[in-house]
């Protein structure tokens, strides 16, 4: 099972200006995950592959490795890990730069204590899911194999010919039946026999959202958009980015969402 965020977690903290890291280190500290600091992007790369890490907040401006090559460093060594941006000398194409080479947040400089915590715990809660789903996924791929799909009537025979069919292609498919039929087994089936089998299977309990948060989750929403979003936050679709998103009880999401998703589907 993977670590819940309550859990002690282990962050990297890569500053070249040792009051800032410092600072950090002992805000962090407060919330019991172990600490440790570089004061360079090599540097940190060598405590990367020495030690199991969670999370890696960086300074963008440094000598010997930036923050950006860092960051493309630390996808490909641990695409798991997660990793904050900061800096004082922050633009908006670095910014977007970080963002499309996997960064979960890019922040400037003073770095408000509330906003980062916020952030870190974020960060930490995401790292933890894609642990999960990779721990799991072996499993699962064994689990949703055809052969676990009990049924040998010609309609269940059908069934499967239906999925193999439908698993090769990049389409939507809506899944109908009764309470308890087997729809969820169906939907995982369908991703861990397509080409998609690899990437994430995200689902969503759309009866368990109300109004105010089901869009908020779907889309996502950035930092600013509406009072109390202090940071930006991926929605399920974003997540679920070359897999597959399973929508349980579509029926239940309100009207005016239902556009708005039928657009994306479209």
């Amino acid at each position: 099972m993977a670590r819940q965020t309550m859990e002690k977690r282990t962050i990297l903290i890569v500053e070249d200006d040792p009051t800032v890291g410092e600072s950090l280190r002992l805000l962090l500290a407060k919330r019991g995950h172990t600490l440790y600091l570089a004061s360079n992007g090599k540097e940190a790369l060598q405590r990367l592959r020495q030690e199991t890490i969670d999370l890696v907040i960086t300074d963008l401006v440094m000598p010997k490795m930036d923050g950006i090559a860092l960051l493309e460093a630390v996808k490909e060594l641990r695409p798991e890990v997660e990793v904050i941006v900061i800096s004082a000398q922050g633009t908006i194409e670095k910014a977007v730069q970080a963002m499309k080479l996997g960064a979960f947040d890019f922040i400037e400089k003073p770095i408000n204590p509330r906003v980062i915590s916020f952030l870190v715990e974020r960060a930490l809660e995401k790292q933890a899911l894609v642990v999960q789903n990779r721990e799991l996924r072996s499993r699962l791929e064994d689990k949703f194999h055809f052969k676990n799909i009990v049924g040998r009537s010609k309609e269940m025979v059908s069934i499967f010919e239906l999925i193999r069919h439908i698993a090769a292609y990049d389409s939507s498919v809506l899944i109908v039946g009764e309470s308890g039929t087997g729809k969820e087994l169906i939907a995982n089936a369908i991703h861990y026999n397509s080409p998609r089998a690899k990437m994430p299977f995200i689902k969503v309990s759309c009866a368990s959202l109300s109004e105010g948060i089901i869009e908020s989750e779907l889309f996502g929403h950035e930092r600013g958009a509406f009072t109390g979003a202090i940071a930006s936050r991926k929605g399920r679709f974003e997540l679920a980015h070359q897999g597959t998103l399973f929508l349980d009880e579509v029926e239940d999401i309100p009207p005016s969402t239902q556009t708005k998703l039928l657009r994306v589907l479209q």
